[in-house]
């Protein structure tokens, strides 16, 4: 069963620490535009949720380039870098808008599960943040 990251989203508090690990991990650059999770604000409500790939592989598909793939090892979107042209077809196949383009390297970026360490969940003050099954999410939540 494949893990992936979900979100018990009221915990969450807009604190956005998990977007900028995320870009840190990444681009060692603290910079929200920069990460592969977003937090999705709805100040009117006073709500946020985390949002983040859910594996659904749509970009592998839209990719007339073929570079991206799925790794292996953790499920998780894997793109080549010296393949991707930054066209954007990925970004428009995304049902869940978190497939984007580096705003610097104008590459395609989303969440690649931080090699099976996801370096979101690890440092979310409020333990919104899960890496696991469906299943076990349930279980955690209800």
């Amino acid at each position: 069963m494949i893990k992936r990251i979900f979100a018990d989203t009221k915990r969450c508090n807009g604190c956005r620490i998990c977007e900028l690990r995320c870009s840190f991990e990444h681009d060692r650059v603290f910079g929200t535009k920069l990460s592969r999770i977003r937090i999705i604000m709805n100040e009117e409500k006073g709500e946020y949720r985390p949002n983040t790939c859910r594996l659904c592989y749509k970009c592998i598909k839209a990719c007339p380039e073929n570079a991206i793939s799925k790794n292996e090892k953790t499920g998780a979107i894997k793109i080549d870098h010296e393949l991707c042209t930054g066209c954007g077809k990925c970004v428009e196949a995304c049902p869940f808008n978190v497939m984007f383009l580096h705003p610097i390297k104008e590459k395609a970026i989303t969440c690649d599960l931080c090699e099976g360490d996801p370096q979101c969940v690890k440092y979310c003050p409020e333990k919104v943040l899960f890496y696991t099954t469906s299943q076990e999410f349930k279980k955690l939540t209800s």
